[in-house]
């Protein structure tokens, strides 16, 4: 990799990284805040066009239809990349040589709520030439991974009765939630088993939706039903269109579900696969109460 190829790699990176942080305005509904709420296990949940108007029922069908760790206040793992995969979808040529010290290179990775994740790179061959530049470019793919992960998946989406500020059932059984904070909007839309399906953020400065996907837990249980299987934003600040697509599976680690291996694209750019493994995840003993 020469350093023109280099330099190249880390612009893309760099500029893409702030586009990323569409997913970050739900947090706006009070979700890094949340706490797991009581589940009945014997509970039926209702479809929201047989209920009275009552927010809190609605808030509270939304956040146990399914799971998000809000326990969870940091995740450390090392992450192992799909180097060629992503040089491919970069379409940067790799020296052999170069490929070889990247696949022996051992990312270590630490991520906590509410704050920036940090990454070790140990070079077991030693690091290349302008290895700083890659690093840094490194660090903003990773993280946007980060910015989706603990408000949109690791979060319930809505706290409470307070976050919500009219709720609009549809003839198909559907609802329309909505929820509002300073200069922003957001409309969740939640099927008849009050599962949100599709966001819709507005505010001055940006457009967008998120579109989560599920799939059933191999072992439903309650607070555990489903789990969030992919991510699509769609991002537009003036006429400019930015799309994400982040895919996931899970592993069960310290009494949590979180990432395995997760593949985040960042449509016409970039393609990152990364696996999680050896990992430790804390938990906010004040969150458990």
């Amino acid at each position: 990799m020469d350093t023109r190829n280099l330099k190249t790699e880390t612009v893309i990176m760099t500029r893409s990284f702030p586009l990323l942080l569409l997913a970050i305005y739900t947090i706006a509904l009070g979700a890094e805040q949340a706490t797991r709420p009581p589940v009945d296990s014997g509970k039926v949940i209702v479809p929201v066009r047989n209920l009275p108007y009552n927010p809190a029922k609605v808030a509270l069908d939304i956040r146990n239809s399914y799971y998000h760790p809000d326990e969870l206040t940091g995740l450390d793992c090392t992450i192992s990349v799909d180097w060629p995969a992503l040089f491919s979808a970069l379409k940067v040529n790799v020296p052999a040589d170069r490929l070889k010290v990247l696949q022996g290179l051992k990312i270590q990775s630490r991520a906590v709520r509410a704050k920036i994740p940090e990454f070790t790179f140990d070079w077991t061959s030693g690091p290349f030439d302008n290895s700083e530049q890659f690093v840094s470019g490194f660090k903003q793919m990773a993280s946007g991974f980060y910015q989706i992960y603990w408000p949109m998946i690791a979060s319930a989406p809505i706290k409470d009765a307070a976050d919500i500020t009219k709720v609009e059932p549809q003839q198909d059984g559907s609802a329309k939630v909505y929820s509002s904070g300073p200069n922003i909007g957001v409309v969740m839309t939640i099927d008849e088993k009050s599962i949100p399906t599709h966001y819709t953020v507005e505010s001055p400065v940006m457009n967008g939706t998120i579109d989560p996907h599920y799939i059933a837990s191999p072992k439903p249980v309650s607070g555990d039903l489903r789990r969030i299987s992919s991510v699509d934003v769609t991002e537009q600040v003036g006429t400019s269109t930015m799309n994400v697509k982040l895919n996931l599976d899970y592993q069960e680690v310290n009494g949590f579900y979180v990432p395995k291996h997760v593949s985040f694209d960042l449509v016409g750019a970039y393609s990152l696969s990364l696996d999680f493994s050896a990992c430790s995840a804390s938990k906010d003993a004040a969150l458990s109460k």
